[in-house]
């Protein structure tokens, strides 16, 4: 090599950032990703390797950070990977204990160093987040570590996640981390999704790189885990503000480039010099830029990443079973299974009631034939009759005609609820469940009904959003036949009923939702927007009172700001404040 082509090459640093998928608690399935990865870096010369911010335990861990064992594990094979890679700095989030033992909580969330055999742990998450989904102040102590970590002569300070939202906070890390001479900064994240989550990002790492002339490198996660979404969508922003590197929504990839040592550019790889790497991780390679998508793109694929992961990462599930009604949410739920598993792992059960419209039980059997699934029909007229009968005649306390009506009603429901689990059991299959968020809201579903199962697909998207992605899904051709997105919505429960019976619009209904809930605005706030007060008491009252069936529902998946999970805590023993 001549001395030219020497300093040339060790005038740049080549950089790779690992958008992967990785499992809660599967520390050598993670493991063996990390060695796939780094055995690429290897043969690709890479001199900086990044993963996302507690990549090794999977994101997040919540009380498993208990376990020792956990603890024991991550610290060998953390090793293991500095030994199998001396030649290459890795940056991998995981956890580790705090020195002090006054501090508690006693741990803290790390961006570990590995490098030439040894691993430091200095860089540890400085700001920790308490609200909406997050609760690290129980397990994480704030790292007081703000030195750039070297590398062939430049500085590179690290963040991770909420690192980047001072705000709200008394300390601004950025700034801390540039006092000390940082070239650089690198935020590893554990991010979710929510709809304009990524605008959000841009729009703040745009503004700081502009502000401080360095660049920026934004490394997300991606995958399900649990309720959450975590997107990817990594971006690198040179020092002028300007996007040189997006990766793709919901997919694993790697984004490979330069930084100039000296003027610390971004400068683009070409795809073709780069070696052994495999098609799945190329894209982001052959177009350094991931276009953006249509929000209700995003939607389909935010949910169906989600539904896959909970069905293979459990491991448990042979295949999908949904009750298809006929209805919108149902043919909903039905085409986001297909997405996630495949036409061949669906089965949908159609339950007619001797209320069901010929009309639902057609459009049930035409989607399943255009998404070529299993589908079996199970009347419920005759077992409806006889329980109503078997009931009627065990309880004769008098009760009211209106009470003696739902009863009636949601006896249907759970007949049907039966039957799935049944098939559920005898198949092992994951039932789905299929309500959406307007009806959760306001309690417009049966508990151990249609609120059964073992994961809710629509339930953080609000009925007229449905609507959109319904018709998003048609732009092309129909999929979902046109008379289920046509026809007035109801729950088919008794004669001639329609949602409307109950419920105000939806469009209306939708948007008082959307204030009281994302937006938390009270009753009296909402009015003065210009709200009928009588119709926000009224919804006000139904979403009170059905408070203890959200306590119940099955798990959901989160779309919009605030869903009805593990980020929202009311007490079901309260009495509403208007």
């Amino acid at each position: 090599m001549s001395e030219l082509s020497y300093l040339k090459k060790a005038d740049k640093i080549r950089v790779m950032l690992a958008q992967i998928n990785f499992s809660v608690g599967d520390l050598r399935g993670n493991q063996k990703k990390i060695f796939e990865i780094a055995e690429i870096a290897r043969i690709n010369k890479i001199d900086l390797l990044v993963f996302p911010e507690m990549a090794l335990t999977g994101y997040s861990i919540q009380d498993l950070i208990f376990d020792n064992d956990l603890f024991e594990s991550e610290k060998k094979i953390l090793m293991e990977i500095a030994k199998s890679y001396p030649d290459i700095t890795m940056i991998i989030g995981g956890f580790d204990i705090e020195s002090d033992p006054s501090h508690h909580p006693k741990y803290r969330n790390v961006a570990f160093i590995l490098s030439k055999g040894e691993i430091s742990s200095d860089n540890s998450k400085r700001l920790i987040p308490t609200y909406d989904v997050y609760d690290e102040k129980r397990y994480f102590w704030p790292g007081e570590h703000f030195s750039p970590y070297e590398i062939k002569g430049m500085k590179f300070g690290i963040e991770i996640c909420e690192d980047i939202w001072e705000e709200d906070y008394q300390i601004n890390v950025t700034e801390q981390l540039l006092k000390n001479k940082s070239d650089i900064i690198i935020s590893i994240n554990g991010s979710p999704y929510t709809i304009e989550k990524r605008k959000q990002r841009e729009d703040l790492i745009k503004e700081k790189a502009s502000k401080y002339k360095i660049p920026f490198i934004f490394l997300n996660l991606v995958g399900g885990e649990d309720e959450l979404v975590f997107d990817g969508r990594s971006f690198v922003i040179d020092k002028n503000g300007k996007i040189t590197h997006r990766a793709q929504f919901c997919k694993e990839c790697l984004m490979i480039f330069d930084i100039s040592s000296n003027s610390h550019e971004i400068e683009y790889v070409e795809s073709s010099n780069l070696k052994k790497i495999p098609q799945y991780l190329r894209n982001n390679l052959e177009n350094p830029i991931s276009p953006l998508l249509n929000v209700n793109d995003e939607i389909i694929q935010a949910l169906s990443m989600n539904l896959h992961d909970y069905y293979y990462k459990t491991g448990i599930f042979k295949r999908i079973v949904i009750g298809l009604s006929g209805g919108i949410d149902s043919a909903f739920t039905t085409y986001i299974a297909v997405k996630a598993i495949g036409n061949k792992n669906v089965t949908a059960i159609l339950m007619p009631s001797k209320f069901s419209s010929k009309g639902s039980l057609d459009d049930s059997i035409e989607l399943c034939k255009k998404l070529d699934i299993e589908y079996l029909i199970v009347p419920i007229k005759d077992s409806h009759s006889l329980l109503e009968t078997q009931l009627g005649q065990a309880f004769k306390r008098e009760s009211s005609e209106q009470d003696h009506d739902l009863a009636n009603q949601n006896l249907q429901s759970r007949i049907r609820g039966i039957i799935l689990m049944y098939y559920s059991n005898k198949f092992n299959a994951l039932l789905v469940s299929t309500g959406n968020k307007s009806e959760i809201a306001t309690g417009y579903c049966t508990i151990y009904g249609d609120l059964c199962g073992g994961k809710n697909i629509p339930g953080d998207l609000y009925k007229t959003q449905l609507y959109q992605v319904v018709r998003y899904i048609n732009r092309n051709k129909e999929i979902i036949p046109n008379n289920t997105i046509k026809k007035p919505p109801s729950a088919e429960l008794k004669e001639n009923q329609i949602d409307e019976d109950n419920l105000p619009p939806y469009k209306i209904l939708d948007e008082i939702l959307s204030l009281r809930i994302d937006e938390g605005l009270s009753p009296r706030q909402i009015i003065r927007r210009g709200k009928n007060p009588e119709l926000v008491k009224y919804i006000e009252r139904l979403y009170t009172r059905s408070e203890f069936k959200r306590a119940q529902m099955v798990q959901t998946i989160k779309i919009n700001k605030k869903c009805f999970g593990m980020g929202r805590k009311i007490l079901i023993l309260k009495k509403p404040t208007y």
